[in-house]
């Protein structure tokens, strides 16, 4: 809506021109609205319409021109010399306005003006001696050649620098409306941006609660299938995982869907210390985890502690399915003043009946880990020995000053029962 009301005001420019110069010529010659004043009218008709109608315009005051130097409109001492101010103005508006390509149109259009107000000049013998202050006809045909260019000169100095300026105010206004597209795109572009981080960021943690959740799920129902006769009591224990893994993904998949954004709540959804309920789960599903801890924690915040925990729990994960479970796993966590290292090692399968986990393979787990770690300012490789496959993840501290105050022996996590490093 402002910027209709913009382009009206824009348009309104030329016909508000016209009426000032009219009432300021009107005011300073003391005219009144008769034949004497038609040169003016056609000229200030001409300011009127030349942004909305430029060749019209133009073709208009060619009109005139060429009627004044046939006596069809009055000469110079009758119409007044003020008028040709129009001219010129008719001129910068034409090239505001001007639309097509023959720019070149205009220039030869402003000289073709200065050379027919010349002959209007030369032709009006009272009007010339009186601006000269003698008599010129009959003085030499170098002199009055002289006196003409020097008159054609100056109107053509006037109406080229009208274009000139006209030029310079389209330009200006293109440069304008680049700028103006330009930061439009740019906040097109960035909106995209966000939305896509923001998609990729949902993207990344349903792949990593799924990821774990049904894994864990998967397992504890196979196992079921299995020990349902034989050992009934163990049922029970495998419902409660199951459970209790089907549970935690329903609450994280439906923040996530509700627009919860994890990464900026006061309060972080899972924590370091929630390592020890994932390896937990683990356990009771066929893998022992053993979690070891050195060095004094500091405070961390709500990044650092999900970014902590989806590393470790994406590392297990795919330990889980590709590595040895009967040897387990070891989550190391390696705490120093400047920051903060997680490494989760596990033994690979011998005789290629699961194939190991592969950095070069395509999806979200090794990828989406290195972009949540390089979200916090951290980084992640991953080490595949012979027999081994070690997830290595460091993340800075905030700092030495942020620190919390904290005693040598408070107590790290706990190490699990019966876990095997």
């Amino acid at each position: 809506m402002f910027k209709t009301m913009t382009n009206h005001l824009r348009f309104l420019a030329a016909p508000t021109t016209a009426v000032l110069l009219l009432g300021t010529l009107l005011i300073l010659e003391e005219r009144h609205f008769d034949r004497n004043s038609a040169l003016l009218l056609t000229l200030l008709t001409g300011i009127a319409v030349a942004e909305m109608l430029p060749a019209a315009a133009l073709g208009l005051v060619f009109v005139a021109l060429v009627l004044q130097s046939f006596k069809v409109f009055p000469l110079i001492l009758l119409s007044g010399v003020l008028s040709y101010a129009a001219v010129p103005v008719v001129i910068f508006f034409a090239v505001i306005g001007w639309r097509t390509r023959n720019t070149w149109l205009i220039p030869v259009a402003a000289v073709v003006f200065a050379g027919i107000t010349t002959v209007n000049w030369f032709t009006d013998q009272t009007w010339i001696n009186f601006i000269f202050g003698n008599q010129l006809y009959g003085r030499g045909v170098l002199r009055t050649l002289t006196y003409a260019f020097l008159i054609f000169g100056a109107f053509a100095a006037l109406n080229l620098a009208a274009w000139a300026v006209g030029m310079a105010v389209n330009n200006v206004s293109r440069s304008r409306r680049a700028q103006l597209a330009a930061e439009t795109r740019l906040r097109e572009t960035t909106t995209e941006l966000a939305l896509e981080q923001e998609r990729n960021r949902i993207a990344r943690e349903l792949h990593d609660v799924l990821a774990h959740s049904l894994t864990v799920i998967v397992s504890q129902a196979d196992g079921i299938r299995f020990i349902h006769r034989t050992e009934p009591e163990s049922v029970e224990d495998a419902s409660r995982v199951i459970a209790e893994s089907a549970r935690t993904a329903l609450v994280e998949t439906r923040r996530l869907i509700e627009g919860f954004s994890t990464e900026i709540t006061a309060e972080p959804v899972q924590k370091v210390d929630d390592l020890v309920t994932l390896a937990e789960r683990l356990s009771s599903s066929g893998m022992r985890v053993l979690i070891e801890t050195t060095g004094e924690p500091w405070e961390m915040t709500s990044l650092q502690h999900l970014t902590i925990y989806r590393l470790a729990q994406e590392s297990l994960t795919n330990a889980f399915k590709h590595a040895d479970r009967t040897k387990g796993a070891h989550l190391q966590l390696i705490w120093t003043v400047m920051s903060l290292e997680l490494r989760v090692s596990s033994s690979l399968l011998r005789g290629g009946l699961e194939a190991p986990p592969d950095t070069t393979m395509p999806g979200r787990g090794i990828a989406g880990m290195t972009a949540r770690a390089a979200a916090a300012g951290g980084w992640v490789e991953t080490i595949r020995g012979e027999e081994t496959f070690e997830v290595m993840a460091f993340l800075p501290s905030a700092g030495p000053g942020q620190r919390p105050e904290a005693g040598p022996n408070e107590p790290g996590l706990r190490v699990l029962e019966g876990a095997t490093p």
